[in-house]
């Protein structure tokens, strides 16, 4: 009975965690609801057909994270499948970052549920749970609709910690493949659980054998085996990292191993010598520490030349203090463990609570959950898609708080601040500290979520961090294009031509602006440049269609909008391409892509008028006429429509 009151009054503590965890979230972030799509967020989730559409609900999982671009080596289902029911759900950008914010809410729970149940400490848990929802490096990761592919994994992550701890296999393993699904990263959750279960779920006893020859041998013997069992205990997560490996190979095929596919503009650290790139990687390290200690200099974009390589260590003293900070991370994470002074043997292994920890213990997870998350994507080890990205930070961020939470804590046990000699003063103390560190981080978020609005003011507050940054000129040279404002965006290129010109992206925008001061061939030039670069460009492609359509050159666009298509088959850009070739005299060819990409849908009004004008110039003008008339039923207006629908009912009298 007496445990039953216990379990009761510790399920509604964490129930009241959770409400608080939601309101805290709704609280700090709600202001960046009423945000746009910005930056990566329309490419990826916005302009996506296949996302839309709940037919393909299911090819998601075998189709790669960038849509019809499996060389990126991206392969998230999961993100993607989120997406998809948030636009079948209205597709608003209110809605996307609604779901990203529960998300961080039952994230920052299961911080909370993390530390209390491995580190034993309420002070330590409570620490950790209000600097981890309110951390405002994590305003990438929440306010930014990409960033959901971070808050997926992490939650699927700790779930798959929570299920393994109390020895639930089946639901571990399948928590393991939902984190995998979310995004590659999580495959970090393997050397974690290691971590936990070696350290905390599996220690052997402390009994002492007497003799010094003993102790080493018994003591050697002791970690060989607990070594051994961990990795035993850890083996049937090998059926659902296979599961995943068939999946992503049918999404990738030969992409299936993930050689990042990127340029020297968005890391390049894959393309210098190996000690620039580690050297370099050390410094990304202390200025990821700086925004962790004291996040007022936040930015959405690191890309060339915003960080600047690192050639001799010995002349960078943020190489150096990253040298420093992975020696201590992995100092910390791998001391060997204080034995446990309780001699009584106990329970060990799946369901039983870990031992009360040292300090050294809990340091150790820590820096555990920092370095092993942080070795995925610091490029020490191998070169990711990208030089540092603050959203990347969001499980490492963890290890950071609990660190942070250890140091409040020994402040809360300390006899040097009992400064009223009340045993009380020194809980005043730390609970001051901590709303004080809170609050600062709360509105420090809260200000920086409104960066996230749009496009021109994420952009504009991203120059003024990252001047350097070859992507934030271009990205706002795009924002002024779109505004109509040519001389703003002529300005922002011109200063991105300087850090760095063969840029695919940049030499699109050019042609853009030669396009539209009435040179089209020194815009051809350049959208033919854009492609070289990057034969991927679609929006290259596009405008290059574009241009030759508008200055006649019909089977020249009609090329180039059938590389869009292929790449890209959404509907305006089908009825482009089928009108160029109806206007070759090729009506086969359109209806030939228009059922290979549209199928039989006549419920679209401009699908069913392509469709009766390539039968009309056929002269099949009765199958015609029911295109055309089901088009002017659906709702189609255009006079050409009506003037055909005329002739062929002549023609058919």
């Amino acid at each position: 009975m007496y445990q039953k009151f216990l379990n009761l009054i510790k399920t509604k503590k964490f129930l009241a965690v959770l409400a608080i965890s939601v309101i805290l979230s709704l609280a700090i972030f709600g202001n960046g609801l009423g945000g746009d799509f910005v930056f990566d967020d329309v490419a990826v989730v916005k302009n996506r057909g296949d996302l839309k559409d709940s037919s393909y609900f299911l090819n998601l999982f075998i189709s790669p994270y960038h849509q019809n671009m499996p060389k990126t080596g991206l392969y998230r289902p999961l993100t993607m499948a989120s997406y998809a029911l948030n636009h079948y759900l209205g597709g608003s950008a209110f809605g996307f970052r609604l779901v990203n914010i529960l998300i961080h809410a039952f994230n920052s729970f299961l911080a909370f549920w993390l530390v209390s149940y491995f580190l034993k400490s309420r002070v330590m848990a409570y620490a950790s749970f209000f600097l981890f929802l309110t951390h405002p490096i994590h305003t990438e990761a929440v306010t930014s609709i990409v960033g959901r592919a971070e808050l997926l994994a992490f939650f699927w992550s700790l779930v798959t910690i929570y299920f393994y701890a109390k020895d639930f296999k089946l639901l571990a393993a399948i928590s393991f493949l939902l984190a995998l699904w979310s995004k590659e990263t999580a495959l970090m959750i393997l050397p974690v659980l290691f971590y936990l279960d070696f350290c905390f779920l599996n220690q052997p006893d402390s009994s002492y054998p007497h003799t010094r020859f003993d102790l080493v041998q018994n003591d050697l013997v002791q970690k060989l085996s607990t070594v051994g069992g961990t990795v035993r205990r850890l083996m049937f997560l090998g059926v659902p990292l296979g599961f995943y490996a068939i999946f992503r190979y049918m999404a990738l095929g030969k992409y299936f191993a993930g050689d990042a596919t990127t340029t020297i503009v968005e890391n390049q650290l894959k393309f210098v010598g190996f000690f620039e790139r580690i050297f370099t990687a050390l410094k990304v390290l202390a200025m990821y520490a700086e925004r962790l200690i004291w996040p007022v200099h936040l930015s959405a974009d690191y890309s060339y030349q915003r960080i600047s390589v690192v050639g001799n260590i010995f002349k960078s003293w943020e190489a150096l203090l990253g040298l420093f900070l992975l020696a201590g991370l992995i100092y910390l994470a791998f001391r060997f463990r204080k034995a446990n002074n309780n001699p009584e043997p106990r329970p060990i292994g799946f369901g039983a609570d870990p031992l009360p920890v040292t300090s050294y213990q809990a340091l150790g997870l820590g820096a555990a959950l920092f370095l092993f998350p942080y070795l995925m994507i610091s490029n020490l080890i191998i070169p990711v898609g990208t030089i540092m990205g603050e959203r990347l930070m969001y499980f490492s961020s963890l290890g950071f708080v609990i660190i942070s939470a250890w140091l409040l804590e020994r402040l809360l046990k300390s006899p040097r601040f009992d400064l009223f000699k009340d045993p009380r003063s020194n809980l005043f103390i730390f609970c001051g500290l901590l709303a004080a560190i809170t609050i600062f981080y709360g509105v420090r978020t809260v200000v920086r979520n409104l960066d996230w609005k749009d496009s021109r003011t994420l952009f504009n507050a991203t120059v003024k961090e990252s001047p350097a940054s070859l992507i934030t000129r271009t990205a706002l040279a795009g924002v002024h294009i779109r505004a109509d404002e040519w001389k703003e965006a002529k300005e922002e290129l011109e200063i991105a031509r300087d850090i760095y010109e063969d840029n695919s992206h940049l030499q699109n925008l050019l042609g853009i602006v030669a396009d539209h001061e009435g040179q089209p061939e020194l815009a051809e030039t350049r959208f033919n440049k854009s492609l070289e670069l990057n034969p991927d460009a679609i929006n290259a492609n596009i405008n290059l269609a574009e241009l030759y359509l508008k200055y006649g050159q019909l089977e020249a666009a009609a090329l180039n909008f059938k590389k869009v298509i292929e790449f890209f088959p959404v509907a305006e850009y089908l009825i482009r391409y089928a009108y160029a070739e109806i206007a070759l005299n090729q009506p086969d060819e359109a209806l030939r892509v228009l059922q290979k990409y549209a199928g039989g849908n006549l419920q679209h009004p401009d699908f069913s008028a392509v469709v009766g004008t390539a039968y009309f110039v056929k002269g099949d003008y009765r199958q015609a006429l029911v295109y055309l008339k089901n088009s002017r039923e659906l709702g189609n207006k255009v006079a050409e429509v009506g003037e055909m629908i005329k002739i062929a009912e002549d023609k058919t009298r």
